[in-house]
């Protein structure tokens, strides 16, 4: 459990921010002290190389000229000893056993320091350069920066080494790296806190909503994630909480469907159950069989209605391959619908009004499912003939407009009020039965005018109603007309 509390912590997204941001100041200021070193330490023995290669060429010269017999032994040793003030260090000759031949200082004849035993033989081989060396003696450890370069006397090799002592520009120097490391790390700590500040800062939310999601996974839809900025995790939050308020919502109404479809169900099955045991216990005379059996033959065409409507209602909304659509004329299409409807219309005794456009407009066209439109027309009427006794009148009525066409299907039933109004598109909904002219056996599912609305909608357009008690409902339609340029 340990061990993975540690996994987790280091897989926390904050962590990785901060450690990455972390390593890469700390690169960056390892880079920035390694340049400064550098470039100081550069700086200060620059102009003390340049000196040394210059009395190193003096020392050249002045080899060159005992060689040529110019000068004589005893003055080279009396000129080195005045370059070696100049440097305020010594000068050495050294042969290719690595003794002193000749220099500033009365060590003639004895070997060179251990410590310079690499320098030296790096001269034998034929290069110059310079390094700090730490040498040991009787007045204790000295630092010393020797110089040298490779010299050929009488077709013998020697090492000319120059050095002085380098304790001063040590110090010197390890007191700027000082000054430049403190500042470095003072810099560093500080961009530490101010960088784990904003990961928690960036993270927090991040981890908010990881545990309002399990928190909704687990049902709870009461969780939000609290929002504290205005940028794009402020926004990511919003976004989070508008999820779970349309989650809340859809789980409502699943909640809500689930109770309409059991109360439907339940409703039709109790009553055959409870006729068929009738039957079976002999509680229902026989001569009565079949009136009560007609009844049974109803409640399972309502079973069969119900179910043809969920299933229409679920493809619908899912989003499936539903729609047909194609360029037609509204107002032929209109005619065919309501013709296939005429019969029921006419059995309600219940007249049936037209009204089509000016013949001179020019017939307008409009992307629709006929299959679908038909279906319209048909759950609008069935809606209106249970609500419209006989005698009544249906009417029918189509405007062109220069971008949408315009239905309205107005009947003289029994109206509605407000709220029934505000709740017609509900599922399972059903008007006030006291006032249907329906006998039972065309009773709704109460899904009709919801399948509308999601069909009138998926093919782009858009429908209202409108009603009052005693006069009768008005249904809108409008549907966008395919412009011109595109026919």
């Amino acid at each position: 459990m340990l061990e993975g509390w540690k996994l987790g912590r280091y897989n926390s997204l904050y962590i990785k921010m901060f450690l990455s941001f972390l390593a890469t100041c700390v690169l960056f200021f390892v880079g920035l002290f390694v340049f400064w070193n550098y470039y100081f330490t550069d700086l200060f023995y620059k102009d003390k190389i340049e000196l040394l290669e210059t009395r190193n060429t003096e020392i050249i010269r002045l080899l060159n000229s005992v060689q040529d017999g110019t000068i004589s032994t005893r003055e080279l040793k009396y000129t080195v000893r005045i370059l070696a003030r100049s440097i305020n260090g010594q000068v050495w000759l050294v042969d290719d056993k690595g003794s002193i031949t000749n220099g500033s200082s009365d060590n003639e004849g004895k070997a060179i320091p251990k410590p310079m035993d690499g320098l030296f033989i790096d001269g034998l081989h034929g290069h110059t350069g310079h390094s700090m060396v730490t040498v040991e003696s009787s007045d204790g450890s000295r630092n010393l920066f020797v110089f040298y370069a490779p010299y050929q006397l009488d077709n013998q090799p020697m090492v000319i080494m120059l050095h002085f002592p380098a304790g001063d520009i040590r110090e010197v120097i390890t007191a700027v790296r000082l000054n430049i490391l403190l500042p470095l790390l003072f810099s560093l700590v500080a961009v530490g806190i101010i960088l784990f500040v904003l990961s928690r800062k960036l993270a927090g939310p991040l981890q908010q909503m990881n545990r309002a999601a399990l928190e909704l996974a687990h049902g709870n839809f009461t969780t939000r994630v609290p929002v504290t900025s205005q940028d794009e995790v402020g926004q990511l939050a919003t976004s989070f909480n508008f999820m779970v308020d349309k989650l809340e919502e859809w789980e409502g109404t699943r909640q809500e469907f689930l109770a309409n479809v059991s109360h439907e169900l339940r409703s039709p099955l109790t009553a055959l159950r409870g006729f068929i045991v009738a039957m079976n216990d002999g509680i229902i005379p026989q001569e009565k069989y079949p009136h009560y059996l007609r009844i049974c033959d109803q409640e399972v065409q309502r079973l069969q209605r119900l179910v043809s409507d969920l299933l229409d209602l679920a493809q619908i909304q899912n989003g499936g391959d539903v729609y047909r659509v194609r360029p037609v004329a509204i107002m032929d299409l209109l005619e065919d619908s309501l013709e296939l409807l005429k019969p029921a219309i006419a059995e309600k005794q219940i007249s049936l009004h037209l009204i089509a456009p000016s013949p001179q407009t020019r017939e307008a066209l409009v992307l629709l499912d006929p299959d679908r439109f038909t279906q319209i027309i048909h759950n609008l009427i069935s809606n209106s003939l249970k609500f419209t006794a006989s005698g009544g009148t249906l009417t029918f009525a189509v405007e062109e407009h220069e971008r949408d066409v315009h239905l309205y299907m107005r009947d003289t039933g029994t109206g509605m009020n407000e709220e029934e109004l505000a709740r017609i598109w509900d599922r399972f909904y059903k008007g006030d039965e006291a006032r249907t002219f329906k006998s039972d056996e065309m009773s709704g599912t109460g899904l009709g005018l919801t399948i509308v609305k999601h069909l009138v909608t998926g093919m782009q357009g858009t429908i209202g109603a409108r009603s009052r008690l005693g006069e009768g409902t008005e249904f809108h339609l409008i549907f966008p007309r395919i412009p011109q340029n595109l026919l």
